[in-house]
């Protein structure tokens, strides 16, 4: 692979046991993001699994990392290693950053530098269901795999979609964090999380085709729609 591209990392946990928990949110966008885009996962790397194709002219990657959530970083290295792109291509750097070094004409408004763009999209646990906050640099926020890529690239300058999973109006104690993030959403709360994964495969692919700027303004949101209250009990 070579000139400019674009990765999207959705993070989650490998195998049936945690397919459907709230860690896996992250998974469930880049997969609809491939089924809208046509796309299939059929590159299978050892620590991760991608799809790629082209879009807007430029090459296109949905990496899933499989290698847990807090070594998610290794994926990317292992994506790198195998592709032959050093992780310097990631950043530091966003959307919109201005033209590419080489000085060749950027054909998305504003530009950017350098020549890759990643985008991780994961879950926090610190906002309410539905929310959506992209932002373009930051750090990890107590998101272990997010950590780990900010560890492996050595800067924090890589922009992030945040998906809330935390039940609305009530928090999550830490001593709960583990447990919590690897529970199944309750069926009450299914149609508000299919929302959200529309809505975030929507933002990313309106960060891929205009911007951080624009897909931020757009799709950022403090929360989704409510959950459906559970059925009173018969009798």
């Amino acid at each position: 692979m070579t000139g400019e591209f674009w990765m999207v990392a959705g993070l989650g946990n490998p195998g049936d046991r945690y397919r459907e928990t709230r860690h896996n949110i992250g998974f469930k966008v880049v997969e609809s993001l491939a089924a809208s885009l046509g796309l299939s996962f059929g590159e299978e790397g050892g620590l991760y699994r991608a799809a790629a194709g082209r879009y807007e002219g430029r090459d296109l990657i949905l990496l899933e990392p499989l290698t847990y959530m807090n070594l998610s970083g290794r994926a990317l290295e292992a994506w790198s290693r195998i592709h032959g792109r050093p992780l310097a291509d990631f950043g530091p750097g966003e959307p919109g950053a201005g033209s590419p070094a080489d000085g060749t004409e950027d054909p998305v408004p504003g530009g950017w530098d350098p020549r890759g763009r990643l985008l991780v999209v994961c879950d926090d646990l610190n906002l309410p269901l539905g929310a959506c906050r992209l932002r373009g640099r930051g750090g990890s926020g107590g998101q272990n795999g997010l950590a780990s890529i900010l560890e492996v690239l050595g800067h924090e300058e890589v922009a992030r979609l945040r998906l809330g999973i935390a039940i609305p109006g009530e928090g999550v104690p830490p001593a709960e964090w583990a447990d919590f993030v690897l529970e199944p959403f309750t069926p009450e709360e299914a149609p508000a999380v299919a929302e959200m994964v529309a809505h975030g495969a929507a933002a990313v692919e309106c960060w891929l085709a205009r911007g951080l700027e624009e897909a931020a303004g757009r799709f950022n949101r403090r929360a989704g729609p409510a959950p459906e209250a559970p059925e009173a009990p018969e009798g």
